[in-house]
């Protein structure tokens, strides 16, 4: 793909991409606690899970430390993990921006 993301969807089950997508989106209820809750109990077992919920930590603690430091002005890291949880339930190993490949484990 041109964009960098891999859509390995056939090779991801249906539970790795929900709890994908979920480490995304629990990050607006438990930040930076949520997706990391998800990363320590599937590291382990599933790659695609584990590199979302990886993911979606090292994001939500960089916007918070951003949004701290800028006073909030980061409308878009409130954004990026809407659509960053929609490409994870596709199956697409997707990264945000500059942390892209952290724990993919290739």
């Amino acid at each position: 793909m041109s964009d960098g993301a891999m859509t390995w969807g056939s090779e991801t089950t249906n539970e790795e991409r929900t709890l994908a997508m979920g480490a995304h989106l629990l990050a607006f209820l438990f930040p930076i606690v949520g997706p990391l809750i998800i990363w320590l109990i599937k590291k382990e077992t599933s790659r695609y899970t584990g590199y979302h919920a990886l993911q979606a930590t090292i994001f939500q603690a960089i916007s918070w430390g951003i949004g701290g430091a800028t006073c909030g002005v980061g409308l878009i890291l409130l954004i990026l993990p809407i659509l960053w949880s929609m490409k994870a339930n596709k199956g697409e190993w997707v990264g945000y921006p500059l942390i892209d490949g952290i724990g993919r484990g290739d």
